[in-house]
């Protein structure tokens, strides 16, 4: 098997908060944070194997409060989401005995995919690594307008910060100096702006920092200045639906929204960067409930900046300083990962996003202030790509220097890229190869 890399085993920060724990008792910060729901882990959690090779895992529900570790009565295997595999991505047994392909696959990463329908967390995945080498994400797409000569900006984009998918491919930036959001074609065609343009009128923005499309193509948007509510939600055509979360320190109330994410029941996860929470609403933008808080114990917040939801609604969270966390839908903490670490890896971490088996990729930031970041072939990391368990799979770089950057992953696994630099603003866009 292949030997865990750097970013996996030299993190000053998990030692740190280890010796936290011992500080305080274990038992004490243990029985704290102890997802109050029957849980399952799959194990392994990533494994190298050659093409044709086998590899078993197994599926173990999770001890709680007076209740011994076990096994589940029914387990559904997958592979890629294939129901038991099959010959292009590999099979798997109803006892998960996976066994790989003969020959390597145009894509050397494969999900094994489980299903558990009397734990809390009903969909787990393992990252199974067709060969020795780590998945290697190579760029497959790349648009960009030139930054106009003593103007800073380039004919559209002034400070890009966040960017959404919507269902028919195109891309939505949300542009904080400029006060706008832009919609591009996947290539990089100028379409038109969401909204009605600058200012503090519902409809308008001002500095608006994410913007995210659930799968009706409706349009989120999280504004971070004046003294109006925080997030606005727009039809696929632009047209203002709704405008929600007052800005205050109050349940429901937010003072600077960041990252947001949809879950499965189309529930709004917003982070409060300033509040130091997460705040939950309904599908009919009703506020459900606030978690989180300041601090720098497991289950606390650092400067939160991005978030992601995945299948299980399961809740990830990374904090700017590090680490990424990850929590239950009510809150409960449950693991941390991706640490800082300096010199030989990142220390700050602008957002993140995921796929459709639960991996999470964060956004490194590699210009301005200490670098911090992992190098790759003398280049600065700009992507960390961490499977759903918190276990390290792979990063790349953008081809060209760029400050804070922001990313959103389409259902076919390839990852649009939002990067700004001193001669270009744009979108880069990679594939597993």
């Amino acid at each position: 098997m292949r030997k865990p890399t750097g970013i996996q085993t030299k993190h000053g920060g998990v030692l740190s908060w280890l010796v936290l724990l011992v500080a305080v008792g274990v038992g004490t910060a243990w029985a704290q944070t102890l997802p109050k729901n029957r849980r399952v882990v799959i194990e392994p959690s990533l494994v190298h194997i050659a093409p044709g090779g086998e590899q078993t895992f197994k599926i173990v529900l999770a001890a709680t409060r007076l209740m011994a570790a076990d096994v589940p009565k029914e387990v559904k295997w997958a592979v890629n989401d294939v129901p038991g595999g099959n010959d292009e991505v590999g099979k798997i047994t109803a006892d998960g005995n996976y066994r790989a392909p003969a020959t390597r696959l145009s894509s050397c990463e494969v999900h094994i995919c489980a299903q558990v329908p009397e734990a809390a967390n009903r969909r787990v995945w393992a990252t199974v690594v067709v060969g020795d080498d780590e998945p290697t994400y190579k760029p497959c797409g790349h648009w960009s307008e030139s930054v106009l000569p003593d103007k800073g900006r380039t004919e559209h984009l002034v400070d890009p910060h966040g960017i959404g998918l919507a269902a028919d491919g195109t891309l939505l930036i949300a542009d904080t100096k400029a006060n706008q959001v832009v919609r591009f074609s996947s290539d990089g065609k100028y379409i038109g702006n969401i909204g009605n343009g600058a200012g503090s009128e519902p409809g308008q923005f001002t500095e608006p920092r994410i913007v995210i499309t659930d799968p009706e193509g409706r349009v989120y948007v999280s504004d971070s200045k004046g003294d109006r509510p925080r997030i606005q939600v727009f039809s696929p055509e632009g047209k203002l639906l709704h405008i929600f979360a007052e800005k205050g320190m109050r349940p429901g109330m937010i003072l600077r929204a960041h990252g947001m994410a949809l879950d499965p029941h189309r529930s709004l996860f917003v982070i409060d960067v300033d509040n130091m929470r997460v705040s939950v609403y309904d599908s009919s933008n009703q506020h459900l409930r606030d978690w989180g808080r300041e601090g720098l114990w497991p289950g606390e917040f650092n400067a939160p900046h991005g978030i992601f939801v995945d299948q299980n609604s399961d809740v990830f969270v990374n904090g700017y300083y590090g680490p990424t966390q990850k929590f239950n839908a009510d809150g409960d903490f449950i693991r941390a990962f991706c640490f800082p670490d300096p010199p030989n890896g990142p220390v700050y971490f602008h957002n993140l996003t995921g796929d459709r088996w639960g991996n999470v990729y964060i956004s490194v930031r590699s210009k301005g202030g200490y670098q911090g970041a992992i190098q790759k072939d003398g280049k600065p990391i700009s992507i960390v790509k961490y499977n759903n368990n918190g276990t390290y799979v792979t990063g790349w770089s953008l081809s060209g220097v760029h400050s804070e950057t922001s990313a959103v992953v389409d259902a076919q696994g390839r990852v649009y890229c939002l990067f700004k630099g001193e001669k270009e603003m744009g979108v880069e866009v990679f594939q597993e190869q």
